[in-house]
Formats: structure tokens, C-alpha cells, sequence
């Protein structure tokens, strides 16, 4: 049983890559999922066949045993969701495999859910059997430590795992927590860029550039002695990671973009006007710090209050912005004092950048690049263009999810790199045209 009972661009886009049954499968597996979430009860039971069984720690047997036990777990919000990652349809189209992750309430991996539907005469798909799920994955020993950068500026890393693919994964201070998850099938380094989270503050100010992000990743490449892997870039670092690709490319084997700034210049983004949710106390308490110039005399707490409002900024369903992990503000790199220095520094070196559709041809390896379509931050036509543009890419779009798509939607952002890794094009990915 699952959990053990326990992101304003039109485009036309290609046929999806899985369709037919599989597509069927997997559309059906989410508006299961959909139905739980939306607490409607009568819509996920209908979608049990009669003679299904869900094993859990007692397996239930028919639709009216699996209702009788599950309806508890349709008293209040959703404790869970999940969503499919893997579909596999037999030749014949009448039975379909469905796996995927489980995420609980505060967004966080709890497992995987397994479950076979079944082809009915009508044509629709009803579970046939649900369960046993499988635990989250086992992390084991987290390594960390510090690694040189060419200038000699200590670059703090975390590394977890021992999987056959190596992801290597920019701000550990934001990521670390999210993509541990992936230590069951790969080996994963996060780690820290210059001047972030707890790496060192370089002084030469002429180095805080998006370039030398590339090279410093390179650096923990060559230090952490790692022949090939996929480079992971949220945000500006989407952008970062392709520049990366197209300076070493015999040192990646597939790229993931997620919320990617653009690599061509948009007109500036309008401000939404609607109210983002933010409680009336935090503006006020930010407000009044601001007043107080608590900025620079309680950098702290200041980057604590400023981001209690902000993180509603970053998701697009305000009931996602208490997934938020405030933390980071025990760094001082990331107190707004030193962060929004750093930030302009990168912000202009990206205006300088000059690159061209012709030059992101060097780029051959496949390229999975997911966006949140109301990401109010980096724009979510600018994933479209990448995927226009680069020569092997497809498109995942999270719908309603804001710039942190894997806080407003971690089912799908997550199944999608796990499928990725596998070597396929997950499930839902299209390539613009």
C-alpha cells in the first residue's frame, strides 16, 4: 500500500513521447493521484476494479475492502501524494505496470508506490493490484569536505551514494536535502559555489562570474576524480550547466535544467499584482526590521524575515511556501548583505555572456529541461527556447508551479530526472517545435 498506509508563453508541441497505452496508463495513474488530492473519494474508488487487491500490511481484497480501508486516509488534507515515473503496457494492452515516488505532506521522498491496471471493456484502466510499496532510499554515509578551486578558493561538497551515474548538483545550502533521495541509483555530489552557502568568499571580485561557476564545476569534477556525469542547474545555474556542456563536452553524458535562466535576453517580466499569500505579520516584521537597519546589524535575522516573504515569491500554491527551508540563513554568505553583492556581480556577467543559438549546437548530449509555467523569476519561455534551440532537449512543464517547481510539484520535477537517469525520456517530456 502507498506510503506503506502511512511551474504565459503559447506553443504548439510535439506528440508526447510515450503515446498510446503507456500514456493511457500513466494519464490514468495521475488522475488517481488527482482524485486523492482532491479528497473526492467517490472518483478514486470508482477507479478501483472490483476484484483488485492492494497489499499492504494486510492486503485488501476487492473494491469494497480497499474503500472501507482507505477512507480513513480521506479525513482532512492529503497525507501523501505520488505520480508515475515508469510505465510499462504488456503487448496485448490489456494490463499496465505503473511505479513511480511518494512524497508526504511537507514535500518530502517517502517512498515508491507499485501498481498494476487493468483494461477495462469500455476501454478505461481501473487498479487492478496496489502495493507493496518500497521504503525511501537508504542514503548511507554522507562524505563532505572542501576542494580547491584554480584560484585556490575552498568549494564546500557533500557527496552520498555509490550508483553507476553521478550527478553533480550546485548549491548544496538549497539541494542537498532534495536530491540525497537519488543515492539509491546514483552517486551524488552537491556542493557549494563561490562566494555561496559554505563556501569560501573569494576575494577577487572579478572571479564572481558565471564563467568561473563552469570552471569551478569543473574543478570539483577533477578533484573529486569523477570521468563523467550530469550536471544538475537550478535557476541561473540552469544556465551555468549548459556553459559548463559546451566547455567540457566530453566530460557530460546528459544535462537537467530546472527553472533555467534563459540564455537570450527576455523583455523584463511583469510583476504579478495578486496577492501572493504572504501573512500580513511577516511583512510587517520585515518592514519594521528594514526600518531598524537590521540589514546589516542582524544579518541573520534580517535574511530569515526577508525570505518568510519571499519564499511565496518562489511557489506557486502558497500552502508550498512552508516547504521552504530557512537554513541557509546561518550562512553568511547567503545573509542579503553579501548574497545581493554576489548576485549582481553574476547577473552582469550573464548580460556579457554573447551566447548564440549556433554556439549551443556544440551541445550534443541529451538535455532535460524542467520549468514551472508561473515561475514570476526566470521565465518559463526561456525553458521553451532552450528546447527549441539545443539540438538533442526535451521539455517537462509543471504546471502551476512557480521557480521552485520541486517545491510545488516534487512528483513530477523528480520522477522525471529519476526516468531521465535511466537513459529514457521520462514521461510527459516534449520537444518544442
Amino acid at each position: 500500500m502507498r506510503l506503506f498506509i502511512i511551474i504565459t508563453f503559447t506553443l504548439t508541441l510535439a506528440i508526447p513521447a510515450f503515446a498510446g497505452p503507456v500514456e493511457d496508463v500513466a494519464d490514468a495513474e495521475r488522475a488517481f493521484a488527482k482524485a486523492f488530492a482532491d479528497r473526492d473519494s467517490a472518483k478514486f474508488f470508482a477507479m478501483v476494479a472490483p476484484d483488485a487487491n492492494f497489499l499492504g500490511f494486510r492486503t485488501l481484497r476487492g473494491q469494497d475492502a480497499v474503500a472501507k480501508g482507505w477512507s480513513r486516509l480521506f479525513e482532512g488534507p492529503a497525507p501523501f501524494s505520488w505520480g508515475p515515473e515508469r510505465v510499462e503496457v504488456t503487448a496485448d494492452g490489456k494490463l499496465g505496470l505503473s511505479t513511480g515516488p511518494i512524497y508526504d505532506a511537507n514535500g518530502k521522498h517517502a517512498g515508491d508506490y507499485s501498481s498494476i491496471w487493468q483494461k477495462q471493456g469500455d476501454g478505461s484502466w481501473k487498479v487492478i493490484f496496489d502495493g507493496p510499496g518500497s521504503a525511501p532510499a537508504e542514503a548511507g554515509k554522507v562524505e563532505e569536505g572542501f576542494v580547491k578551486a584554480d584560484d585556490g578558493t575552498k568549494l564546500f561538497y557533500r557527496k552520498v551514494g555509490g550508483g553507476p551515474v553521478t550527478l553533480i548538483v550546485p548549491l548544496d545550502n538549497y539541494l542537498h536535502d532534495q536530491f540525497r533521495q537519488f543515492a539509491n541509483i546514483a552517486t551524488v555530489i552537491t556542493y557549494d559555489p563561490r562566494n555561496r552557502g559554505r563556501s569560501q568568499r573569494a576575494k577577487d571580485e572579478s572571479t564572481w562570474t558565471i564563467l568561473q561557476d563552469a570552471h569551478d564545476m569543473e574543478a570539483v569534477r577533477r578533484e573529486l576524480k569523477v570521468e563523467k556525469f550530469v550536471p544538475v542547474g537550478f535557476s541561473y545555474l540552469g544556465l551555468m550547466v549548459a556553459i559548463y556542456a559546451m566547455r567540457y563536452p566530453d566530460r557530460v553524458s546528459r544535462v537537467v535544467q530546472i527553472d533555467s535562466a534563459p540564455f537570450s535576453k527576455f523583455a523584463n517580466m511583469p510583476r504579478e499584482a495578486p496577492d501572493l499569500g504572504v501573512p500580513e505579520a511577516a511583512q510587517r516584521r520585515l518592514a519594521e526590521l528594514h526600518a531598524a537597519g537590521a540589514r546589516e546589524k542582524s544579518p541573520k535575522e534580517y535574511c530569515e524575515a526577508q525570505w518568510d516573504v519571499w519564499k511565496y515569491f518562489f511557489v506557486g500554491n502558497p500552502a508550498h511556501a512552508s516547504r521552504f527551508d530557512l537554513a541557509f540563513c546561518r550562512q553568511e554568505n547567503e545573509w542579503p548583505i553579501n548574497f545581493d553583492r554576489t548576485q549582481q556581480h553574476i547577473g552582469g556577467s550573464i548580460e556579457t555572456l554573447g551566447i548564440t543559438a549556433e554556439k549551443l549546437q556544440a551541445i550534443k548530449v541529451p538535455v532535460l529541461t524542467i520549468h514551472g509555467d508561473k515561475d514570476r523569476s526566470t521565465p518559463y519561455a526561456g525553458s521553451v527556447e532552450w528546447t527549441k534551440t539545443l539540438p538533442d532537449a526535451r521539455l517537462i512543464t509543471v504546471k502551476g508551479a512557480a521557480h521552485m517547481s520541486f517545491l510545488d510539484d516534487p512528483v513530477t520535477v523528480f520522477a522525471s530526472i529519476r526516468h531521465f537517469l535511466r537513459g529514457e525520456w521520462p514521461i510527459g517530456s516534449v520537444p518544442a517545435k
